[in-house]
């Protein structure tokens, strides 16, 4: 039994050893490396049999002129710009390329044939990531498409035009979550939109301009809440629509937190969400009994005007001319408020006393005593309607922050 077995196994390794030889061949003359070389020794030795013959008579030649070419040569070059213009063709286009899934057509950023491309199709970028699926008119993205960051991630999907974005659409942060959500004109938001922060939550919802925030609009916390409902100019609140409100007109436009500070007949209401005070007097001579706002105060050491964030005094000078009033004034109610406020989080105005209040209510606060000795520099300047007073700790210093008032007499 055993010398059966033995036999069998010498005869699968005779034919093993017959086979293996044939199988190893026609892995060799089925290889992509065997078949180039071979295709390459073939063209040279074509090419060296076609230019190493030299011409007998003048019928291997063409004459142009003065001039005689060789009939071999002509021939030669015309070929090889062919196999040149075969291989450029078929590199910057899928003539002879399989049509990617769906048959569109496929270029690179800066392929020469992309410039009269029409229809759908998909551009990749200079790593060959795609960059751009959708339509384009004369090489120019126009229409629907969406475009990808090198991530894979979408940057935008919506309407364009000339390589703009334009229409409606979705701008996304790098990670892929979704900024803006509305339309566009030359790249930027405008027209009306919601506009996202990085974690999802949603941060305004409403009108913008040059991609800012614009006309009406409602503004949210990090919680998806509702804090500001009105008007905006420049992506930032228009403070001064809520001079000469009742407090319930406010509670209209403002929805977040706020803390009440009374001193006599006087109030002031913190809108710690927009970073804006509110400052009212009673008018015991008003038909319904209610304080109209007076002041708003802004707590930011900057003004936004247009596209520019201006920050001192002399740039102040500069958009709005010389003020109607400067000079050095003991601190008022509303601006102690705005002192105690700032302070609370950087020791700006420093030598300032404390406010004394008592309590009476969660964030509701009767004031005793505040330092209304403590100078501060001001400088007051007109626009229409409105006064803008900037509030320094000192002459020709930084603001720290302003406040806006109607002027009564002016109007």
């Amino acid at each position: 039994m055993g010398g059966g077995n033995n036999l069998i196994n010498i005869l699968i390794q005779t034919v093993k050893a017959r086979f293996t030889g044939l199988v190893t061949k026609l892995r060799l003359y089925t290889s992509w490396s065997f078949i180039k070389t071979r295709l390459i020794v073939k063209i040279r030795e074509f090419f060296t049999n076609m230019l190493g013959v030299k011409p007998r008579d003048s019928e291997d030649y063409f004459t142009v002129g003065r001039w005689m070419i060789s009939k071999r040569l002509f021939y030669a070059a015309v070929l090889i710009i062919g196999v040149i213009s075969i291989w450029y063709i078929s590199s910057e286009t899928t003539i002879f390329k399989k049509f990617d899934e769906g048959g569109v057509r496929t270029y690179k950023y800066n392929s020469v044939r992309l410039r009269t491309a029409e229809g759908h199709v998909r551009i990749t970028g200079r790593s060959g990531y795609l960059a751009y699926d959708g339509t384009v008119e004369d090489g120019a993205v126009t229409g629907s498409g969406t475009l990808y960051n090198p991530a894979g991630n979408i940057v935008y999907t919506g309407t364009f035009e000339q390589n703009k974005f334009e229409g409606s659409g979705t701008q996304n942060y790098e990670d892929g979550n979704m900024r803006y959500t509305g339309t566009f004109h030359e790249n930027l938001f405008e027209g009306t939109g919601n506009l996202y922060r990085e974690d999802g939550s949603i941060e305004y919802m409403g009108g913008f301009l040059q991609g800012m925030k614009s006309g009406d609009g409602i503004l949210y916390d990090a919680g998806g809440n509702e804090i500001y409902n009105g008007t905006f100019a420049f992506d930032d609140i228009v403070y001064s629509e809520l001079l000469g409100k009742s407090a319930t007109e406010v509670g209209d436009h403002y929805k977040g937190h706020r803390t009440l500070y009374i001193s006599g007949d006087e109030s002031v209401v913190i809108m710690d969400a927009i970073g804006a005070i509110y400052h009212s007097v009673a008018d015991a001579e008003a038909l319904d009994d209610e304080e109209k706002v007076s002041e708003v105060y802004i707590l930011q050491d900057y003004y936004k005007y247009g596209n520019d964030t201006i920050d001192t005094i002399s740039e102040i000078r500069d958009i709005m001319g010389n003020p109607i009033y400067e000079g050095y004034s003991g601190i008022i109610f509303p601006e102690a408020v705005a002192v105690e406020t700032i302070n609370s989080n950087a020791d700006i105005f420093k030598g300032v006393k404390d406010m004394e209040v008592s309590s009476a209510f969660s964030d509701v606060f009767e004031v005793d005593t505040y330092d209304d000795s403590f100078p501060v520099y001001i400088y007051s300047f007109k626009r229409g309607e409105i006064v803008y007073s900037f509030v320094c700790t000192s002459k020709d210093g930084n603001f720290e922050f302003y406040y806006l008032t109607r002027d009564e007499e002016g109007a």
